[in-house]
Formats: structure tokens, sequence, C-alpha cells
């Protein structure tokens, strides 16, 4: 039996100084892992996706509040400028006014839906990762079913404040747009949470059994923002499983964050990593210059960038109150536990997933990951050299871009 001491969860500790107005990276932290094996069995065959093309204009939202239906709670989606924080959400949308202060690149989002007629609603986000606080704010309604696979129970919550990654991951993907805080990239979503006890031993098996569990819950995408870096073939082979036979033949659509390298801050190469398996998306990260961050991992295997900033972190949830790293329920933009990294990038992948999949629910795993790259933003020509097939190893197919991939899907 083979157990890793330490999964390696892809964030960057994002520690920013002020000069003139603009922050700046001074360290990059992520955690390490080892493992030791003798291991299990059985891996199945790969499937590939292609392509891709240019950019559209960034977009701000005019639509009014709607609600949405979550088990037996509602889900209020106000206006995404109704929520305090939105300006300092870069990587969603452009304000026009922080984009100037911080010479911020004008096409460094994601370039959103123009209204909010998708957001997510009735698509089953499961994200494994080290905890939730199911008590925030922004995830009121939000949440409609735990499992910790440490304790068997639904307490998912963090056992204490080492334990916030989970909760920044989610809110980045579904965090409600509620005029409190921020919005997520998909803020109608039903959020699953499934904790692996990152900070403990886990055996192969317990990773097998979280995508057993996603599986059993009827996921439609799956976040997992960290790695191996050495996956088995029973890991590999529960993956492939539910990548093919999940959404009830159609595919479930799993999303793993590529990794930020090691000590040196320069990205790795993929390798035999959970997100080098062909039937997942493999995301890597971008900056405020939208451009690949030094860190990302690289390789064949990698499918698009998204942002995961470098010189200023992703605004998001942090525990509610004295718990968290910040204390005042948000890690802001230029926080000093700033969040960021392939961790973050991986979140805003799986938000816009959601979207797709509320626009069209019969796309199938490989018509969605399709269309994705298809519809990418070719960026940093100068790190990223993009092949005869429009695929790059440093940047994938590209940077997701949500309009132009809606829009190939529904017309228009």
């Amino acid at each position: 039996m083979r157990n890793i001491s330490i999964i390696t969860i892809f964030f960057t500790l994002l520690i920013l100084q002020g000069c003139g107005g603009e922050s700046l990276i001074s360290s990059i932290t992520t955690s390490t892992e080892s493992a030791t094996s003798t291991d299990t069995t059985s891996s199945t065959e790969p499937v590939t996706s292609t392509e891709t093309t240019g950019s559209t204009e960034p977009v701000t939202s005019t639509e009014t509040t709607s609600t949405v239906t979550v088990e037996t709670t509602t889900r209020t989606v106000a206006p995404y400028s109704d929520n305090p924080l939105l300006p300092q959400q870069w990587y969603f949308i452009k304000n026009d006014t922080f984009y100037n202060t911080h010479n911020i690149n004008a096409d460094a989002h994601i370039h959103p839906w123009p209204t909010q007629t998708y957001t997510g609603k009735g698509i089953k986000v499961v994200v494994i990762d080290d905890a939730l606080d199911t008590t925030h704010e922004d995830l009121q309604g939000a949440v409609v079913e735990t499992y910790d696979l440490e304790t068997r129970t639904t307490n998912v919550r963090p056992k204490d404040n080492s334990e916030t990654h989970g909760t920044a991951v989610t809110g980045l993907i579904g965090a409600s747009s509620n005029s409190i805080g921020i919005s997520g990239i998909a803020p109608g979503v039903e959020l699953y949470f499934i904790r692996l006890p990152f900070n403990s031993t886990i055996s192969d098996s317990v990773i097998v059994e979280a995508f057993q569990k996603a599986k059993e819950w009827g996921a439609d995408v799956v976040n997992c923002s960290w790695g191996t870096g050495s996956v088995s073939d029973a890991v590999k082979s529960a993956i492939i499983d539910l990548a093919r036979n999940g959404r009830n033949g159609k595919g479930t659509i799993i999303v793993f964050a590529s990794g930020n390298g090691g000590i040196d801050e320069i990205g790795d190469p993929i390798g035999n990593d959970e997100s080098g398996i062909d039937e997942v998306i493999a995301v890597s990260a971008t900056n405020i210059n939208n451009e690949r961050t030094a860190y990302s991992n690289y390789g064949p295997q990698l499918d698009l960038v998204a942002p995961g900033g470098e010189h200023m972190g992703l605004a998001t949830l942090d525990l509610m109150g004295y718990a968290g790293v910040d204390m005042e329920n948000y890690i802001e933009y230029d926080s000093s536990e700033a969040f960021g990294g392939t961790s973050a990038a991986t979140p805003i992948v799986t938000g816009v997933v959601a979207l797709l999949l509320e626009a069209n629910s019969s796309l199938t795993r490989d018509e969605v990951i399709q269309i994705l790259e298809n519809n990418a933003d070719k960026i940093d020509p100068t790190q990223c050299t993009y092949d005869s097939n429009g695929h790059s190893d440093y940047c994938g197919y590209g940077k997701v871009n949500v309009e132009r991939t809606i829009r190939a899907l529904i017309g228009g």
C-alpha cells in the first residue's frame, strides 16, 4: 500500500510589498510532498482534445437579481457590481479604475459573459480539498453536501487556521453574489465538498474514495487544486472512470492544477502528476500582465491557463472572523497572505466549465474540453510558442475566454 505523506497543494503564498501603486512578489512558497511505494494497479486508455484562436473585448454586468434553487435552499444572485470587493477581482471582470491604478493588462481577466444569464445554475461542482468554512457569509445556501474522508462525517470545517486552502478555492468557483464580499465565477452552482486531510498521511485508497464519492453524488465538474506528483495506477483508474463514465456516460469534467514548480520558484515538467492524465483538464497560471507565471508547471499535457496571480493575489474567501489568515472574512488582493498559484487558476476554469454546462448540459466531457481549447486566447508569444495544432507546452491552448467560448457554443 502506497501512502502519500503530504499532498502538494498548488497555491503560492504571495508576500506583497507596495511599490508606487504596484504590488510585487518577494517570495513564493508551495508545500512539498513525498511518497513511498510498492503499489496498486490498473489504468486505461487516454483521449486527447484540440485547438484555439484569438481574443475579445472585456465586459461588465447589466443583469438584475435572480434566484437559484439548491435542494431546499434558494441562492440569490445579485448583480456582480453590488459586491463591494468586485473591483479587486481583476481576474474576473475589468474595473477600469482598478486596472489603471495597478497598471494591469487590459486582457488579464477572463472576458466574462456580458450579462448574468449564466451563473452555473443546476450544475453540481465537487471540490476535493483540505477543508471548507461552511459558515462563511458568502457560501450560505450554496453548499449542498459535504463529506470528510478522515472522520467519516459531514463536518468538513477547518481543524485550525492552516486549513484555509479549500475555502479560498471554493470561493473562486461559487461564492454567492450577494452584495457582501466577492462573487464566484459561477455564483449559482450547487457546491459539494470532500475533505482530504492534507496535513496527515493519505493512502491511495482514500484518494480513490474521493473520486468514487464524487461519482456517487453525480458530479458534473470536480476541482482538484492539488497533486501528488506521482499518481498511482489505482488513483489514475478512479479518475479516468469518473471522467469517462460520470454524468450518465457524458463524462465528468475534472480540473487539476498543474503545479507550481519547486523551491527555485521556476515551473517544472508536469510529469506523472494527476494533472498529466489525458482525461483531465490541466491548468497553469497567468498574471496581471496577461503572461504565463514563472512558477507554472508545463508540458505536452497542459490544456489551459487562467489567472492565478504573481504580482498580485486573487481576492477570495478567508475563514470567518479571527480564524482566518486576514481575520476579515476575505483574503484581499494585496494581503500579506494573498492567494494565488495554479491552485487559484484551476477553480477559475472549473467555474467557467459550470457556465458552459448551464448553457448546454448535453455537452460531453470531450466537447467541453474542445470548445474551451478552441476559443482560448493565444497569450504571451514570448514564452509560449504554439504549434500547428494551436498548443504550447507552456500555455496549453491558451487562456480561457468566457465570452468567446459561450458565443461559439450558442452562436452569435
